[in-house]
């Protein structure tokens, strides 16, 4: 911003600070303030740092740290590698009378036409940078010497100065654009300049005293050096002894006298002051000059002329005439040319006095020429900057030796010396912050760095008063989460982000972590001033329960309304413990999983409605966070939410607030009044259902789940389901069968022969399942119970022999009365199981088994049993029936086993794999069952090898004699992937299954190439996922719940065993493909291995570098501090080259995997569509089964069967592939196509 003056002669304000006065007359007379706006420039400099920028700016040029140097540069860029650097020394010329290296000039802007200005001053002062560690060792070393030059021109406006006089330490401010009124004053280089190594123009507030620092180029050149090394001396002198015989060819210069030479003509130009003086010249026959110096020097590089001069006698004689320098106050371009034989000057003069050193005493004493050079007085120190600046109180303290600390990046951050006084830091860090707000940590991190080092109580205490999240801490607090500081900023994270890496980090780590991630997270809501971070750090519950029984003094076995009770007087009692009870009462809700905790905490708790209420909610969002779409039933709706609320793991410690606040907002939408209901008391009122047609589930009697969810399977199979309900067969008529027919004789199941004892159980079985799928088909309750007997026979092996007792075995009495007066025998018990108080009676139904004889009977079914439930039990439960002795028994009987015997069988159900209880309960339909046809080798075909098995080809091929293969047909039930492989995919995972295996057979080894395919596919096509293993560390089994993607539709093609040559064409390609993606994914998983350290090739490489940028190495110097910049130059590019392959190697196995995956696309002739998936949660000896099973012809929605749960769940559940997704599919069932109409999952009769 300016200030411009207007026609009444005030001025204005007209552009980055500077202050416009009289547009024409350029006037300002030196009282009046130019920058008015110039302390909101940045960066600023105090004149400490400013010196020791001068003195530092040429080794960040030529070490190549900072290639424009460092003047101009905000402190933040340079101060961590300004320790690293040296420090150049300042030379200059104390007696100004042989030489003048400073000049005072007067200000034109006073009278706007010629008068000058009075109030004002500028002083140019030229000096001389050298570098300590360059000394003169020989003569020849003149060629490595390099002078740069310091020319300081400052303005100073007296009268301000004295006006507007400040205390403590100025602060100089850059300015990029100069009043108009100063430049017609100042003298400079453009920052442009050939000539030019570093600029930079700096004005202090309050007085603008104004700071030109211009640091220039050596005047002469290493190749003009070397014309005064002694061999080009003696060169020059010898060639001349030639042209001048009279000189002794053993009287050769010196160095120094050659330098003393070049120094005078130099000298005898600026000597002179006025124009009336004689301007001298030096003779063209000189025979000094021509010895000493080539002569041409002066035409070509210093401005001389060569004249020509007619002497007396006629003849004509040449002389070099210097340039005319006594107009070089007013004429700019003589000034700048006069300048450059004065720096010129200064360079000969500090070389000529090292090369004296170089000669002997005696030499030097017999010798004025050489003696003249120590006539100048040189001196290396600062006083003259202070001198120059106004600052005379200064010189003290910079005339003793610079404090270690004055160089360290915290000190120069802040822009301050070791002995400055508190105010001026303070000073100086408030400008910082006010000039720099984005790097406020920055400086704050410094501000207490210094106040730590001096120990200063006033900054300590101003320090802790800072309301400013330190950089380092912040920084800290960052990788804390994972997040590189470099390349993130803060404020931009979302809040939801930070909570996000939060929790996931919380879920890893142990009590110390989790205190370091909640103080890392409660620094970030202090510096994004962010009231969400903030509430949840305060309010995050207790990692313990105990914590939270302890804040409100109560033991862990009260109820939930003394833990009310027990709140509400802690908090009366101490309420600066409030915040600490709200943690303990909102850990205990969490713990209890209690709704009226949950409302009592949001009651007495009003933050927690600040965040968790409807408003911050969508409906659409409220029924995604719920995974229900907007058709779902209300009942549906609450179904869900109290499993989520009851079963989910906790990951989350407010997911129970966002489950509730979700809730409350379908609610208020639908305005639902059992939803709302719900809310206020925590039960679902009947009243508000709606009724309608839905699966019945089935109760869990011990260990059943998943045999519950088999049932549910096969009930939802409509062929298999007609089938078992319509069976009308007699074991008396199956074994009359086998005795009868020579076929049913030899007939096998499994490859092994059925015998009578399995076929009189079997029979039982389907019995039992037919019940069971009677009582699901005509139910009104929500549920049925399966009868033990049927969870009996399907756990136990089916050569286990079991007992019935027939109907005509018990007499005619009541029940009750035989089991009250008859106890059976301990070894023989007939487990009644109504007694158990189960809900399903092992007798045969009535209807069934009524004789022809109407005999009246009563019904004692109230005094067997208790339950109410309509299992198959209802419908007969008496036995006072009389039924012939010799009439066929197509009902369920009484199964003669103990409660031991069952406990026992429902325990080893429990230890089963799934496809053991499968292959037990398909085996005993089918023994039950009349053979469709036989094979060859006399296995029975039936309804269950037509919908569910089929066979695969397998075939042993010779790698030696590829002609002698060995073709083997066997057949399958389902297909066994495995997860231990990593497979991408389903299709990966069938990949690796059907993939050639090489063998070592026989007593020679001889290698065989195994390959399968497959050559019948069935019906129903199963898939189960292998997911237990043996840890052989442990010794203890394992779950695996790695993520197996899959969809719902499967193509078999490329697995079945076809000669189309381009299917063939494909699956070689494809098997290529995998062989070069595991060689890929082999490299990428070195590349990531760990060592013994947990840690990674990368991460290794970046705690290196931590550690060397660590304030352990910190004060390191010199040659050990240079190594160190290359040695983390060297790990930051191999960290990059690992980056750099890990990035090739995924985007190779992107490319690959999407290729193998689309490698069959035009095959779909073998088609199959996913119904049924079923899942486990838990680990490897325990856990919890359930079935999600399509519905295609209800709209394909998706079933969750959970015992006796039946309820409808989003798609999104059933293909949840997360990685922290716990309950995991383990058996995978597809219907082929065309097949789709036999998948029933709603059969329900009214």
């Amino acid at each position: 911003m300016y200030q411009e003056q207007a026609d009444d002669g005030r001025v204005r304000l007209v552009g980055n600070g500077v202050v416009e006065c009289e547009s024409a007359g350029v006037r300002e007379g030196g009282k009046t303030v130019l920058y008015p706006l110039v302390s909101g420039n940045y960066p600023f400099k105090t004149s400490d740092r400013l010196l020791d920028d001068i003195r530092s700016t040429l080794s960040f040029v030529l070490e190549g740290v900072r290639g424009n140097g460092v003047l101009k540069s905000p402190m933040l860029d340079y101060s961590k590698e300004r320790g690293e650097l040296r420090a150049w020394s300042i030379g200059y010329l104390l007696d100004q009378v042989l030489l003048q290296t400073s000049y005072e000039y007067a200000s034109l802007g006073g009278s706007g036409g010629g008068g000058g200005d009075k109030h004002s001053k500028i002083n140019v002062f030229m000096g001389l940078l050298c570098d300590p560690m360059v000394k003169l060792c020989s003569e020849d070393d003149i060629v490595n010497y390099s002078g740069y030059h310091l020319r300081v021109t400052v303005k100073t406006r007296l009268h301000l100065e004295r006006a507007k006089r400040q205390f403590g330490i100025a602060q100089y401010h850059l300015v990029n654009d100069l009043h108009p009124a100063d430049k017609q004053d100042l003298c400079f280089f453009e920052d442009d300049d050939e000539c030019v190594i570093d600029s930079a123009t700096y004005v202090s507030s309050g007085t603008n005293r104004l700071v030109r620092i211009e640091i220039l180029k050596p005047e002469f050149t290493a190749e003009e050096w070397s014309e005064f090394t002694p061999d080009s001396i003696r060169k020059r002198y010898l060639s001349i002894c030639e042209k001048y015989p009279d000189l002794n060819r053993e009287n050769v210069p010196n160095q120094a006298e050659c330098l003393n030479t070049l120094f005078k003509v130099f000298k005898n130009p600026l000597s002179r002051q006025d124009s009336d003086d004689e301007l001298k010249t030096i003779s063209a026959e000189n025979k000094v000059l021509n010895s000493q110096l080539d002569p041409n020097w002066l035409v070509d590089k210093f401005g001389f002329e060569l004249c020509e001069v007619q002497e007396e006698d006629g003849r004509k004689e040449y002389e070099y005439k210097p340039p005319d320098f006594t107009n070089y106050v007013n004429d700019w371009n003589v000034r700048h040319l006069r300048e450059r034989y004065i720096r010129k000057s200064l360079e000969l003069l500090f070389v000529g006095k090292q090369s004296i050193r170089l000669l002997p005493k005696e030499v030097v004493a017999a010798s004025s020429k050489l003696r003249s050079f120590q006539l100048y007085q040189t001196h290396f120190s600062h006083t003259f900057w202070f001198q120059l600046l106004g600052e005379f109180d200064r010189n003290d303290f910079n005339q003793q030796q610079q404090h270690p600390y004055d160089t360290n990046p915290h000190f120069i951050n802040l822009s301050v010396n070791y002995y400055y006084g508190d105010r001026d830091i303070i000073r100086n860090y408030e400008s910082q912050i006010l000039l720099d707000p984005k790097n406020a940590g920055i400086y704050y991190d410094d501000l207490t760095f210094i106040a730590n080092v001096k120990g200063s109580h006033q900054l300590l205490t101003f320090t802790l008063k800072q309301n400013i999240v330190g950089q380092e801490a912040l920084n800290s607090a960052l990788r804390l989460f994972h997040i590189d500081p470099s390349e993130t900023d803060p404020k931009q994270i979302p809040d939801e982000m930070l909570l996000s890496c939060y929790k996931e980090e919380c879920k890893y780590g142990n009590t110390r972590q989790h205190a370091d991630l909640r103080n890392a997270l409660r620094l970030l809501a202090k510096y994004k001033q962010s009231e969400k971070l903030k509430f949840y750090v305060e309010l995050e519950p207790f990692q313990q329960e105990s914590q939270a029984y302890s804040i409100l003094e109560i033991d862990e076995s009260v109820d939930i309304d003394i833990i009310e009770t027990a709140y509400t007087i802690k908090v009366s009692d101490a309420p600066g413990l409030k915040v600490d009870c709200d943690r303990a009462l909102y850990t205990l809700a969490i713990a209890k999983r209690s709704m009226d905790l949950f409302n009592y905490l949001l009651q007495r708790c009003p933050r927690f409605q600040q965040f968790y209420h409807i408003s911050y909610w969508s409906y659409t969002s409220a029924l995604q966070y719920l995974q229900v779409n907007v058709n779902a039933t209300d009942d549906l709706i609450l179904e869900i939410f109290r499993r989520k609320w009851a079963e989910e793991p906790v990951i989350s410690p407010d997911q129970f607030l966002n489950l509730k606040v979700a809730l409350m907002k379908i609610a208020h939408e639908r305005n639902s009044k059992l939803i709302n209901h719900f809310l206020e008391t925590g039960i679902i009122d009947t009243n508000y259902l709606t009724s309608g047609n839905w699966p019945t589930g089935l109760n869990n009697i011990g260990n059943t789940c998943y045999l519950n969810s088999l049932l549910q399977y096969y009930f939802t199979i409509s062929p298999l389901r007609d089938y078992i309900q319509n069976y009308e067969d007699t074991a008396s008529d199956l074994l009359l069968n086998m005795n009868q027919s020579g076929a049913m004789t030899k007939r096998r199941i499994g490859g092994r022969a059925v015998n009578k004892p399995e076929v009189e159980r079997s029979v039982q079985f389907v019995y039992q399942l037919r019940d069971l799928f009677n009582d699901m088909a005509h139910s009104k309750e929500r549920c049925v119970t399966p009868s033990r007997e049927l969870a009996y026979l399907s756990f136990s092996p089916s050569t286990t022999n079991v007992e019935f007792e027939s109907a005509a075995q018990v007499p005619f009495r009541d029940t009750t009365i035989l089991l009250e007066q008859e106890p059976p025998n301990e070894d023989t018990e007939v487990f009644d199981i109504s007694i158990e108080g189960s809900n399903v009676e092992t007798e045969a139904a009535a209807e069934d088994i009524i004789a022809d004889d109407n005999i009246d009977t009563k019904d004692e079914s109230s005094s067997l049993s208790p339950s109410t439930s309509t299992s198959s039990s209802q419908k007969g439960n008496s036995m006072s029936n009389i039924v012939e002795e010799n009439e066929p028994i197509t009902s369920t009987c009484v199964a003669k086993i103990s409660p031991d015997q069952l406990e026992n069988t429902l325990e080893i159900g429990r230890q089963q794999d799934v496809t053991e209880c499968i292959g037990n309960v398909l085996y005993q339909i089918e023994s039950a069952s009349v053979p469709l046809n036989f094979d060859e080798g006399h296995e029975q075909y039936d309804l269950v090898k037509q919908l569910f098995y089929g066979k695969l080809k397998q075939d042993l091929i010779p790698i030696e004699n590829p002609e002698k293969r060995r073709t083997k047909f066997e057949r399958f039930m389902s297909l066994l992937v495995n997860v231990g492989d990593h497979p991408k995919d389903i299709y990966d995972a069938l990949d690796l299954y059907f993939r050639d295996d090489l063998l070592a057979l026989g007593d020679d080894n001889a290698r065989v190439r195994r390959s399968v395919a497959v050559e019948e596919l069935p019906t129903i096509l199963q898939i189960q996922i292998q997911r237990v293993y043996y840890d052989r560390e442990k010794l203890m089994p394992f779950k695996s719940t790695e993520p197996l993607p899959f969809g719902e539709k499967l193509y078999m093609d490329r697995y079945m065993a076809s000669t189309e040559s381009e299917l063939l064409a494909k699956k070689q390609e494809s098997l290529q493909l995998h062989e070069t993606l595991e060689a890929i994914k082999q490299r990428r998983k070195k590349i990531l291995s760990k060592n013994d350290a947990g840690l990674t090739l990368k991460d290794s490489l970046k705690e290196t570098k931590i550690f060397l940028e660590s304030s352990v190495l910190a004060e390191s110097e010199g040659k050990i501090r240079i190594e160190k910049r290359n040695l983390i130059k060297q790990l930051d590019s191999f960290s990059l080259e690992i980056d750099k392959e890990l990035s090739n190697l995924d985007d190779k196995i992107k490319d690959m995997e999407n290729s193998i995956s689309h490698k069959f696309d035009q095959f779909t002739n073998f088609g199959y569509n996913l119904f049924a998936v079923f899942i486990h949660r838990g680990e490897a000896s325990y856990g919890h089964y359930w079935v999600y099973i399509k519905d295609r012809k209800n709209s394909g929605i998706w079933r969750k069967y959970n015992d006796e749960s039946v309820t409808e769940v989003p798609e999104s559940e059933v293909f949840d592939f997360t990685e922290d997704n716990t309950a995991t599919p383990y058996f995978l069932v597809y219907i082929k196509d065309g097949h789709e109409h036999e998948i029933e999952p709603l059969k329900v009769y009214q």
